[in-house]
């Protein structure tokens, strides 16, 4: 499924080009094939230094003044990602070359700008667990779907795996480096996708996989703002993943610091252990993505998630009490966010699945552990049922997915996308992106009714928030082809996962 060009060789066949001016300066974009207008790695914030909180674009910062129509670059990256089974990586993270600043947008506008404007805006945030992935993904292009519906859509471009997320309490790291990542490109959108032709009081911030659970972090971060501060978007799409517990906290990331370092061959107790770790020149990125793709840093350590270190997301109270109180929708609303829509495929399990090293049943914890608190972990053992030792590889790896995976629910997706059969993780992304060299003609009719289902229902939802639904009801798009609401049947199921969640409790 990748005869599709990349945008970064689509574009320069073009002579066409397109300007949008803005407060920086102008930008030069280019026409894609189907006429949309393309702009592709226009920077939002200042070249980051390694393990550091990103810094925004100076008052007086000014654009190159260069064809913005390459893909030249994609973020830092280890090369073990096994979900990518049967794609290519130049498929998943483009043309360009590997770079410690990633911290860029894509944007594509309908073909009738720049005479037409006011667009409504829809931000893209790419998954591959926080460690994978690149806004120029060909699963993340949006050209199509921006020419289809008349909308601006932005690719947000983040540091990942260490680069984003190593954290540690003692040294101090913060940590949450992708997230910060992503917040600064929303309120660089907000203060400029009008010059792009989009409308900066209407947008809708989606992600798919760990881009879902980055959007669930982002909205936990925009509950928390200030009296007087509105979030940068007004709604949200998770689709196919969410927070699930609470992050680590900083204490309990340092043994994979600790690892990390002594992989790196370095004293983690060292005085200047961070102005070594800090250094390109000492440590080169190369160096530490061979330690997390080799296994040297351990299975349990390598893959780097978010942290729950006070001052990203605050621990008082922690997310998931926050949540559950009702603090959190209230305090989104009053920030002027007025929907978020929640999703999954039937068979997220498989994606899962295959994405980790599973031989024998105690791999599944040390897996388990690079997303969970230790505490969590077990709970989640005791809940499930136990596999005995001589179980089979695909016995072990469907366990493992049918425990990692756990709105709207889609129960079809394009058969060629899914080779093996299963309506799985994000076979659904031709939908969302109208993929019109990989769809037929009437797969792309129900791409169309399903985004047109999903904007009728956010509209209805907006204009009459206490016009709910039960908690079970959820949009289908069904085997048939159909739209429609029904039973959530696995809502029991997944309400038993109440009693691992810190504090959760079955009413």
């Amino acid at each position: 499924m990748e005869a599709r060009a990349h945008l970064g060789e689509e574009l320069p066949r073009n002579a066409a080009r397109v300007v949008a001016t803005t407060k920086h300066g102008q930008v030069k974009g280019g026409r894609a094939a189907n006429g949309a207008a393309i702009f592709l790695e226009v920077p939002y914030a200042l070249p980051p230094g390694r393990f550091e909180d990103p810094n925004p674009l100076p008052a007086d910062f000014k654009y190159e003044d260069v064809d913005y129509i390459y893909e030249r670059s994609y973020a830092v990256q280890p090369n073990n990602d096994g979900q990518a089974v049967g794609a290519s990586f130049v498929s998943k993270v483009g043309l360009g070359k590997p770079t410690e600043n990633p911290l860029f947008v894509n944007i594509a506008c309908p073909p009738s700008f720049p005479s037409s404007g006011n667009f409504p805006v829809k931000v893209y945030i790419h998954g591959g667990f926080l460690q994978f992935g690149s806004p120029h993904s060909l699963s993340s292009q949006a050209q199509y779907v921006s020419a289809a519906r008349s909308e601006v859509w932005v690719n947000i471009g983040y540091r990942l795996s260490a680069f984003g997320f190593l954290a540690c309490d003692k040294p101090k790291i913060s940590g949450n480096f992708g997230f910060k990542d992503q917040w600064m490109a929303l309120e660089y959108i907000k203060d400029n996708i009008s010059a792009f032709g989009g409308n900066p009081d209407d947008i809708q911030v989606t992600g798919l996989s760990a881009g879902a659970h980055s959007v669930h972090q982002l909205l936990h971060f925009a509950s928390r703002l200030p009296p007087g501060t509105n979030a940068p978007f007004r709604s949200a799409v998770l689709q196919s993943n969410a927070m699930a517990t609470n992050p680590k906290t900083p204490e309990e990331h340092r043994p994979q610091f600790h690892a990390l370092c002594r992989a790196l061959n370095l004293d983690p107790s060292a005085s200047d252990i961070l102005l070594t770790l800090r250094d390109p020149e000492k440590i080169p990125y190369s160096i530490i993505t061979h330690v997390i793709e080799t296994g040297a840093i351990g299975v349990e350590y390598g893959t780097f998630r978010g942290c729950l270190d006070g001052t990203w997301l605050s621990s008082s109270p922690d997310p998931m009490t926050w949540q559950r109180s009702g603090g959190f929708a209230k305090a989104l609303w009053d920030k002027g966010v007025r929907s978020v829509i929640v999703g999954d495929l039937t068979e997220e399990w498989y994606l899962y699945s295959i994405a980790h090293p599973l031989t024998s049943p105690k791999d599944i914890v040390p897996n388990l552990g690079k997303y969970y608190p230790d505490d969590v972990v077990q709970r989640m053992m005791r809940m499930y049922k136990t596999l005995s030792g001589d179980a089979t590889v695909p016995e072990i790896e469907r366990f493992f997915g049918e425990m990692l995976s756990d709105g709207y629910e889609i129960r079809w997706t394009p058969e060629q996308m899914r080779p093996k059969g299963y309506v799985t993780h994000g076979t659904d992304r031709s939908l969302w992106t109208v993929a019109v060299p990989w769809l037929q003609p009437h797969q792309l009719d129900v791409a169309r009714a399903w985004l047109d289902a999903i904007s009728e229902e956010v509209k209805a939802l907006e204009s009459n928030p206490k016009t709910v639904r039960g908690v079970a009801e959820i949009l289908t798009l069904k085997e048939d082809l159909t739209i429609e609401w029904s039973t959530d049947c696995r809502w029991g199921e997944m309400m038993k996962l109440a009693t691992v969640l810190p504090g959760e409790v079955i009413s």
